[in-house]
């Protein structure tokens, strides 16, 4: 497990070049299935229009709101919705006025995305799919089939049964007081879990790790893993998978209680 604090949570955010904090690239974990990053932009501020030939993209904004631009559309975003990006399709993004914005950027593929140059679109066409809770339109969950979880809510954003994705998901999860979910390992896929609001302790085998609003979580496939929240304290997070578009892609294996 790795632990990541976001500069944007603690006001450092003036300290980076260009308002990004890569969390996971091949640099600094050589064998991440994938990539992510932070990019804040000020009021007004915005990407230009590029695409990413190998690499399909997950942009899920964490605070303030914008347009996202793609081929002739254009989707007002606000914090809690995003938008997934196959392969070779173009995207921009233009924030608000009113507020600084802050985007989380996952990244599956073979394509680095800090290779893209700007209104470089190569290879597809459309303009990727809106993702939102209203995203998660499944009859039952597989994570609630899976278990081994207390008091906690899943939304599946984006996957591949709900918008196509290939290497990536992306999901909010609410634990409740009390919440938790028990030690579980995904042997196909890496994770990464990043605590909005509240807090508790990441728990491994070596004992518990504390997360605050703003600390992500990096773990690794096949590493076990659980969460539990602050006693009176609801905890609300963003997670997902790399190297896997689904639950049953990267697996789920619970660890067995010692008798």
């Amino acid at each position: 497990m790795i632990r990541r604090t976001l500069e944007a949570w603690n006001g450092s955010s003036r300290q980076r070049s260009g308002g990004v904090q890569w969390l996971v690239n091949r640099e600094l974990i050589p064998e991440a299935l994938g990539m992510l990053m932070i990019q804040e932009l000020s009021g007004g501020s915005g990407l230009p229009v590029h695409g990413l030939p190998g690499a399909e993209s997950v942009t899920f904004l964490l605070s303030g709101k914008g347009d996202w631009l793609g081929d002739g559309t254009s989707w007002p975003l606000k914090a809690g919705e995003g938008v997934f990006n196959p392969p070779g399709t173009p995207r921009a993004f233009e924030a608000g006025r009113d507020g600084n914005t802050v985007l989380l950027v996952v990244y599956g593929g073979s394509n680095d995305p800090r290779d893209a140059e700007p209104h470089a679109v190569h290879g597809g066409s459309g303009c990727g799919c809106r993702i939102s809770r209203t995203a998660d339109q499944e009859s039952h969950s597989p994570l609630g089939e899976a278990g081994g979880f207390i008091d906690m809510g899943v939304h599946w954003l984006a996957t591949t049964q709900t918008v196509g994705t290939r290497s990536v998901v992306v999901a909010t999860s609410t634990f409740t007081p009390g919440g938790s979910h028990q030690l579980h390992r995904h042997p196909h896929a890496d994770e990464f879990f990043l605590v909005l609001q509240g807090g508790g302790e990441h728990l491994t085998k070596d004992g518990p790790v504390r997360l605050n609003p703003g600390d992500l979580a990096y773990i690794p496939a096949g590493e076990w893993h659980g969460f539990q929240t602050d006693p009176g304290v609801t905890t609300r997070t963003v997670y997902g998978y790399l190297g896997a578009g689904s639950l049953a892609q990267a697996g789920y294996e619970l660890l067995e209680e010692e008798t």
